[in-house]
């Protein structure tokens, strides 16, 4: 790193380095999925969430009346509520990977906007 790189990193405010230094640290899926719980677009993420558990819920439910049920027709009303809770089911988890996804390149997006101003700031000098 050059001399003048140091100068402007400690130019920088501290809440500009902060920003910097979370900005460049490789998120972990983990890390990510508690990033979709963060800002304006949260409720979106406990909604999903919540969805999973009750449609969880409604998934072993249906899978023990199926079990429990003696004639043709009533096991195959309750194996297609199994599939529609396998439906629903995937398309929570894809909506919640896009949320992930969102995330992670929103974050990808600060970093290069970051980098920029460093390097514009740089210029500058």
């Amino acid at each position: 790193m050059s001399n003048i790189d140091e100068q402007i990193r400690n130019a920088l405010a501290a809440e500009d380095q902060k920003a910097i230094d979370e900005i460049d640290d490789s998120a972990g899926i983990f890390e990510l999925v508690g990033l979709t719980f963060k800002g304006k677009q949260a409720w979106i993420s406990y909604y999903m969430y919540f969805l999973g558990i009750v449609v969880s819920a409604l998934f072993v439910y249906f899978v023990i009346q199926y079990l429990g049920t003696s004639d043709i027709k009533s096991s195959l009303n309750w194996a297609l509520l199994i599939l529609g809770c396998g439906f629903a089911f995937t398309m929570l988890k894809i909506l919640g990977w896009q949320q992930i996804q969102k995330t992670e390149l929103m974050r990808e997006i600060k970093r290069l906007e970051m980098r920029i101003m460093l390097v514009s700031e740089q210029n500058q000098q």
